[in-house]
């Protein structure tokens, strides 16, 4: 058993060093929506771009890089409270680290990368 424990230290310490805490500060910048996995196996290519602002706002573009919609976002409990077209979407945060986001949307999982 204390072998079991080192070895699953040594394997969990590299996990646990890479995520950063989820703050506005750190989540600040631009995320290319690379892509959605829908009830656990069906994947779709979002390739969208969003730019989470320090004031708590949140843009996104269309393909061509024009502003396509401005809106607003908090983190709240381990989730990103963002303000879409049909209300707020509580976005809860599985994994945060400073190049890669991964969020789960009612079922709907997200994944996001720093630009």
């Amino acid at each position: 058993m204390k072998h079991f424990t080192s070895i699953l230290l040594i394997l969990l310490i590299p996990i646990i060093a890479s995520a950063t805490e989820l703050t506005i500060s750190a989540l600040s910048g631009k995320w290319e929506f690379t892509h959605m996995i829908l009830d656990g196996e069906r994947e779709r290519r979002v390739n969208m771009l969003v730019e989470f602002l320090p004031d708590g706002s949140a843009i996104s573009y269309d393909k061509s890089g024009k502003e396509k919609d401005r809106t607003t976002y908090l983190i709240k409990d381990g989730m990103i409270l963002y303000n879409g077209k049909r209300g707020v979407e509580k976005w809860k945060v599985k994994s945060f680290q400073t190049d890669k986001l991964y969020v789960d949307h009612s079922g709907a999982e997200m994944f996001f990368e720093r630009r």
